[in-house]
């Protein structure tokens, strides 16, 4: 698999080299067998020192995307989503719980004090009573989060939570975790303006469910699954570009 996705990169990269622009497939094809060409490099080590192949587990724990994606097993994908189900639900909790005491302390943004925290209590009570947030309830309340919700003011627990919760390694300090949450978040928002241009329905089901799952949302399978997530896609580039709103914000909502 790993050779035949070589192949199929280096034509586009010839491609490229010809001025010809990638549509948003081909370059996640280039991009991902690019990274799995760069993780196989360490794994050479393991190969060609002898008896470092015992130690392989324990490097594949601490780094478990140190091999190429098309080693990656069913029991591994399982397994990540159990982690991604269980981020969610604790951030779910924080969200809740970092809205209600702000309703306690609201600051002044075009609406009354006492509107707002009215909103806000209205607000998490639907969400803790199951109701769906609609697009509509995330831009008329987001400018009374304002920096709240930010990266720079979550704790480690939560960037790790985060971390879990969009599928990347939460491995290192603060300040790296920050800095890969936010080099997701706008990885994230060039591919919105990718799917926008090429339209959600271009999709395939896997690339759609990829796309869901990078952004924290549900990728259900079996009847109806295809227009669900292609119904929340559409909504989350609809905040995203239609609105402009902070992507970190957008990503947190995502958690409701």
């Amino acid at each position: 698999l790993l050779a035949a996705d070589i192949s199929i990169s280096t034509r586009l990269v010839t491609k490229v080299l010809r001025g010809k622009q990638l549509t948003r497939r081909e370059r996640l094809q280039l991009t991902r067998t690019t990274a799995d060409i760069i993780r196989i490099v360490p794994m050479l080590f393991f190969v060609v020192v002898p008896f470092m192949e015992f130690l392989l587990p324990v490097a594949l724990k601490l780094f478990p995307n140190l091999l190429p994606s098309t080693y990656e097993h069913k029991e591994e994908r399982d397994a990540a989503l159990r982690r991604r189900l269980l981020a969610k639900m604790e951030m779910a909790a924080f969200l809740q719980d970092s809205v209600l005491e702000m309703s306690k302390d609201i600051k002044r943004t075009g609406y009354s004090s006492e509107d707002s925290e009215n909103e806000l209590v209205d607000f998490i009570t639907r969400v803790r009573s199951g109701e769906k947030v609609s697009n509509g309830d995330i831009v008329r309340l987001a400018p009374l989060f304002n920096d709240e919700l930010t990266l720079d003011n979550l704790r480690r627990s939560h960037l790790e939570q985060l971390c879990e919760f969009v599928g990347i390694s939460n491995l290192g300090t603060d300040g790296f975790l920050r800095y890969k949450l936010r080099a997701h978040l706008r990885k994230l928002r060039e591919d919105d303006y990718d799917i926008r241009r090429e339209g959600v329905d271009s999709l395939t089901d896997s690339e759609m469910r990829a796309a869901c799952n990078a952004r924290g949302m549900r990728a259900p399978h079996g009847s109806g699954s295809r227009e669900f997530m292609s119904k929340q896609l559409e909504e989350w580039i609809e905040l995203s570009l239609g609105h402009s709103l902070p992507s970190s914000l957008l990503l947190l909502s995502r958690a409701l």
